[in-house]
């Protein structure tokens, strides 16, 4: 019996040649600890933005292909976000990633549906 190839993983282009575009990340710390918002460079460099305390909330513009990190007061990673705006809350026990409703419309536009009704 022949074996399979292995398939290819490599990913079909470069980080680079994604489409970008402005967004927001609004970070919301109730987890009882001090984080950091770290950017990390497309050459691997990682830059601290911000220390976010227990209780405190920060507003970060950025782009859409733009990686950051929340670490812990050690530099252990929380997550990891790179996307369309969105509001991260850092809990006691993870985080919670919620799109913002500019995020819900873009992601419609790209799919032709419409989006989620809202509740209040």
């Amino acid at each position: 019996m022949e074996e399979a190839p292995e398939p290819d993983l490599a990913p079909s282009r470069s980080w680079t040649d994604c489409t970008t575009g402005p967004t927001k990340l609004v970070i919301k710390n109730i987890s009882g600890k001090r984080v950091q918002l770290v950017w990390l460079s497309y050459d691997g460099a990682e830059q601290v933005y911000n220390v976010i305390e227990d209780g405190q909330e920060a507003h970060q513009d950025t782009y859409s292909t733009h990686i950051w990190e929340l670490r812990d007061e050690d530099g252990v990673r929380i997550v990891q976000y790179a996307g369309p705006p969105a509001k991260l809350y850092v809990l006691q026990t993870g985080v919670s990633i919620i799109a913002t409703p500019a995020a819900a419309a873009a992601a419609a536009a790209e799919t032709g549906e419409p989006p989620a009704a809202q509740t209040s």
